[in-house]
Formats: C-alpha cells, structure tokens, sequence
C-alpha cells in the first residue's frame, strides 16, 4: 500500500521533487517538457528560500481565531459548491478534501482548470476585485469540510476582532492568489502550443504531486479516469486512451483500470 502525500498544517505546502527519470519526455520527443520540469524545480527551490517576514506568516493559533468565526460545512463528493451567476460574496477555507475547479461552454463540455486542497481558500477573488457574480464552477472532488465566511463579516472582523490577524490571513490568500495565477499561466501556455501526447503526459507529471497521488516502488500511483483527464487537456476520452496506451508501450506508465503509475517519478 503506498502513502499519501499530503501536508501537515493548515498551509503547508507541496513538497516538490526533481523529475527524476525525464525520458518520459525525452523518448516521446518531447524535450521541451523536460525543461520545463526542471524550471519549475529551480524555481519552486528559489521561492521557498525566500522567507515571509515572521509577522505575516498565517500560524496555528491566527487560523484557529480565523475558523473560529466560520461556518463549517460538509458536503458530499461531486456536489457543486459554487456555480456560475452565484453571488460572489462567501470566502471558503478547505478544512478537509479536495475541490475542482472547472468551466464549461455553452454545450456543456467541461474543462478542468485547477484542484483545490485542504488548507486552500476559494471564492477569494471577490475580496479584491469588484465580481458581483462567480464565473466558474466549484465541484467537491471528494467528500470535504468547509469553513464559509461572508466577505462583509470578514471585512468587519478585520476592523475588530481579528485586526491583528488580517495582515497574516490576507498575506496567505494573497499568496495562494499568485501561485493560481502562475499554474494558470503554465495551463494557457500547455492548451496554446503543445500537442495532445504531451498534454497528457504533462498532466499526468502534475498529478503526481496532488496530496492524494501515492507512492509505488516503480514511481508515483494515480487514480484518475480518462475522462476526467480529458477534461483537463481539452481532447477526447478516445485520445486520452489512445494516448495512454501509447505510453504504456513505451514504458513509460502502467495502467491498470483508473489506476496509473508514472513511472520514475518518485
């Protein structure tokens, strides 16, 4: 049985590790992708030597005053928490589980743009940009504990009660708001100039480093459908298979069912 891979506090964060074995691009052709990992690697090591001042790193006891004036929430898995046309006026925390986010187009086709984890906010862009209404698709991907929070509360919270924890709350919102931008940055660049072989295979790289993807003696094991990857590169179910099949062929991945394993990748 292999571990999950998940963080500890509130924010923690991902503990990322170099692509260890890249002929997964390389025997593909896909040389690009290789250095894309190994920027990202570089870069994801540059910013976590970059410290926060200590006064405006969010600590146990500033979250727990933050929850404390929260509504907390369950909701099932596949249950949608925010649609388009909602009012954007709710700021959540990702106590527990794990959230997509997704659009889809007027024919109902879906497209995944991010997972959201536990110790994660959503519905944050309202507090800094005027949003009446949400623009996309909030899903539970797995059974999750909310805190909900409505933004004329919070702000007033800021005011009183949580004054001092405003600048430590807003800071790691502020940062999770820029780690979005850059992953979505990366997904525009990924849909505009690769092919759908190297979509895929990109994808399935990221997903290894989701906090529920486990470790396996041959690489990194997840459990994904080909049309929840489809939703992700923008192709059909038919190709994902396609796709994985090839790359089955090649070594680089073993599929059994929704379970995969990338191979090398540990």
């Amino acid at each position: 049985m292999g571990n999950r891979r998940d963080g500890t506090g509130p924010l923690a964060a991902t503990d990322y590790s170099p692509w260890q074995r890249p002929r997964l691009a390389q025997e593909l052709g896909l040389s690009g992708m290789q250095k894309i990992a190994d920027f990202r690697y570089n870069l994801q090591q540059t910013v976590n030597k970059v410290q926060a001042p200590p006064m405006l790193v969010p600590d146990r006891q500033a979250m727990e005053r933050f929850l404390g004036q929260c509504h907390r929430r369950r909701y099932p898995s596949k249950t949608a928490i925010i649609r388009p046309g909602d009012s954007a006026n709710i700021l959540y925390y990702i106590i527990d589980g794990s959230l997509t986010v997704l659009t889809e187009d007027e024919e109902g086709r879906e497209l995944i743009l991010a997972y959201i984890n536990r110790g994660e906010f959503i519905g944050e862009m309202g507090l800094f940009v005027e949003t009446p209404r949400r623009e996309v698709m909030v899903r539970s991907r797995t059974p999750v504990e909310l805190a909900e929070i409505s933004y004329e509360r919070l702000f007033h919270l800021f005011e009183t009660s949580l004054a001092a924890e405003c600048p430590k709350i807003l800071f790691a919102i502020g940062s999770q708001l820029s780690n979005r931008l850059l992953h979505t940055s990366r997904k525009v660049s990924r849909l505009a100039f690769m092919d759908v072989t190297s979509r895929v295979a990109k994808t399935l790289i990221d997903l290894t480093e989701e906090p529920d993807a486990m470790t396996h003696p041959k690489g990194s094991q997840i459990r994904i459908s080909r049309q929840e990857i489809s939703r992700i590169v923008g192709c059909s179910r038919e190709m994902v298979g396609r796709v994985l099949k090839q790359l089955e062929e090649q070594g680089m991945i073993t599929v059994t069912g929704k379970t995969i394993v990338v191979l090398g990748t540990r």
